[in-house]
């Protein structure tokens, strides 16, 4: 069997090497999995979140939720009715004030500050720090006491230093001026006042009017829906992005099952063909192999058909073990013929018998072996060589025996016969003297 990855990725660990034996399911290499445990993490994370939508809608509104739809829709309207509402002289007078304090607040940024004011930073800054020089001078006094931190000169000191900070603020921000951000919001103040006036001389337009419109009927629908509760379309589709979420995290988890390989089967590693640090994509690099069943693939002649068949006892001589003659029988017969080197020839598989070894051995895949397949057996025969039987006809037999120094034709019935020698069943004795036609043989 030889395996590899699905998808492939970067080699980060080889457990198999060649010869090892392994139990199925053992794992063999290893591909770096960041990318894989980072997706089933998102996936996990997804399917919480779905769970937790659905949760949700299955929950009926809290008071919370009501109270707040209930107050945007006030809002709504509020915003709506002052938009139907003509702008009172009071509200016109505010509108101008807000816009005059506006203007001043950016006229004062950008005249920066006065002379009084520089002089009245610089009198806080000295002031400030004569007063933390005067706590400093109290707290060195003291400072060698193991209390120190709870006197009053510790606190006086801390007070001083925070005065000291802020007065230093003050008069750095008296000295560089306005900065060009609070020059700008102080831009930004002036044209928000000008345009809440202008709204309220002229009056809201059209398009205000229907905006805000819009805002009611919104907050309208969102407290209907709150009060109605979840329809069954929307508790349909949070039910399948629960199981969406579900499916992807399922893939997920089977990709990152994926970065391991392991053995199908249990058996010994005959190849492994790539290594630590190296890419592999799907194609199989790792070859494993059953090396407890000990089968043999064998080819016959098509003209021994009828010699073969399942269970049919066989004897077996590998070219690299001469001395060794193991035995097996024939488990298969392919129902068709087949073509080796060009020749039609019989396939069949046999299956050598264990106690046949003559030592605990293994026997390595690839071995060449003669097969003799045993299609008949006998035992304490009397036996003729084959040139010494004469056909008479068809399954039909006879010998010269020689009598009194001449040969004399005796009837017999054959039975086993291979390349060599031929079983008599009858007809002859042992010791009798037969003739081959060439020389007398006994």
């Amino acid at each position: 069997v030889s395996v590899g990855f699905d998808s492939g990725g970067l080699l980060v660990e080889v457990l198999a090497q060649v010869g090892d034996r392994v139990q199925a399911g053992d794992v063999l290499p290893r591909v770096d999995d960041t990318n894989a445990r980072s997706q089933v993490k998102q996936a996990e994370l997804n399917v919480t979140q779905a769970q937790l939508q659905l949760a949700k809608l299955l929950e009926d509104p809290s008071a919370a939720e009501l109270a707040s739809a209930q107050a945007s829709l006030a809002s709504a309207q509020a915003t709506l009715e002052s938009r139907l509402t003509p702008a009172t002289s009071q509200d016109t007078a505010a509108a101008r004030q807000s816009l005059l304090s506006a203007q001043q607040n950016l006229a004062a940024l950008l005249a920066g500050p006065s002379a009084e004011d520089v002089t009245s930073a610089e009198a806080d800054l000295k002031l400030a720090e004569i007063t933390v020089q005067s706590a400093q001078t109290d707290y060195d006094k003291v400072s060698w006491r193991p209390e120190v931190g709870q006197l009053p000169q510790s606190a006086a000191l801390q007070q001083a230093t925070l005065g000291y900070e802020k007065a230093k603020a003050a008069y750095d921000t008296k000295v560089m001026g306005a900065t060009d951000s609070a020059i700008s919001a102080a831009r930004a103040n002036v044209a928000q006042a000008q345009s809440q006036l202008d709204t309220l001389l002229s009056g809201s337009s059209d398009q205000d009017v229907a905006a805000a419109q819009a805002s009611v009927d919104q907050a309208q629908a969102q407290l209907d829906a709150l009060q109605a509760g979840t329809s069954s379309v929307d508790l349909e589709l949070a039910q399948i992005n629960v199981e969406q979420a579900q499916d992807s995290l399922q893939t997920a988890q089977t990709q990152l099952q994926n970065t391991e390989l392991t053995a199908p089967i249990t058996g010994t590693v005959l190849t492994v063909d790539a290594s630590v640090g190296e890419r592999v994509g799907a194609t199989a690099f790792i070859t494993l192999a059953d090396l407890e069943q000990p089968m043999l693939e064998v080819y016959l002649d098509e003209t021994d058909l009828d010699n073969v068949g399942v269970d049919y006892e066989a004897d077996v001589v590998f070219d690299a073990l001469p001395d060794q003659t193991f035995t097996g029988h024939v488990t298969q017969v392919d129902p068709q013929l087949t073509t080796s080197n060009g020749t039609t020839v019989l396939r069949t598989v046999m299956q050598l018998d264990t106690d046949s070894f003559t030592k605990p051995q293994v026997l390595p895949i690839g071995l060449n072996a003669s097969v003799d397949v045993i299609g008949g057996r006998a035992t304490q025969s009397l036996l003729v060589p084959v040139e010494a039987l004469r056909e008479i006809s068809p399954g039909q037999y006879a010998v010269f025996v020689v009598e009194n120094g001449e040969p004399t034709l005796h009837m017999v019935q054959v039975g086993l016969m291979d390349f060599t020698y031929a079983e008599i069943v009858s007809g002859l004795s042992q010791g009798d003297v037969v003739t081959t036609g060439i020389v007398a043989t006994n």
